[in-house]
């Protein structure tokens, strides 16, 4: 009677002649540490780890990696960029671990939430002068609903692309210049 295999053992039978090249091997280890990185970075911004931490965590893996520059972590940290979130401990990081002088990026980011708050007053302020118009509503109390708005959505949209835009121009200044 034969003996049963488990698919693992299959396909260890069938690949144990196979062997990484070189080339694959450092795009393992690459793929690894970026891994390594963004799970240290999820870590930072969850706030379970402090900035301290996450330096001392990031030279030590730069160690033990033998990363001759901070390309993986710029990369990782530009990728966790968003204008809709609080950027301020990644920039904080670019400056502080990656020597990157986060000025042009804290622009951006700064004029996204300016210029979304100042159309949102507008818009409220036209919402609110539609409904007095039209329904005779007004009033202190009045807040018009702006989340079901499909103007004001369309607005943060565009918005949100136009400024994304001038985001990804002030990363890729960095990306051009190797960091």
């Amino acid at each position: 009677m034969g003996e049963i295999k488990s698919t693992l053992d299959l396909v260890l039978e069938k690949t144990k002649h196979l062997k990484l090249s070189r080339q694959e091997k450092e795009a393992q280890k690459v793929s690894e540490t970026e891994s390594l990185i963004k799970g240290l970075l999820v870590k930072f911004q969850d706030q379970l780890l402090t900035s301290e931490q996450l330096k001392s965590e990031y030279h030590n893996l730069q160690t033990s990696q033998g990363l001759p520059d901070h390309q993986i972590l710029l990369k990782a940290i530009f990728e966790r960029i968003d204008l809709a979130q609080d950027n301020q401990a990644l920039l904080v990081l670019l400056r502080e671990v990656c020597n990157v002088n986060p000025t042009g990026l804290a622009a951006v980011l700064q004029d996204y939430q300016e210029t979304i708050r100042r159309a949102f007053r507008d818009r409220q302020e036209q919402a609110r002068a539609s409904l007095a118009q039209e329904h005779s509503i007004s009033g202190s109390a009045v807040v018009p609903n702006l989340e079901a708005d499909e103007t004001w959505q369309a607005e943060v949209r565009r918005i949100r692309r136009e400024f994304g835009e001038i985001l990804n121009r002030e990363k890729a200044k960095w990306a051009e210049a190797g960091g």
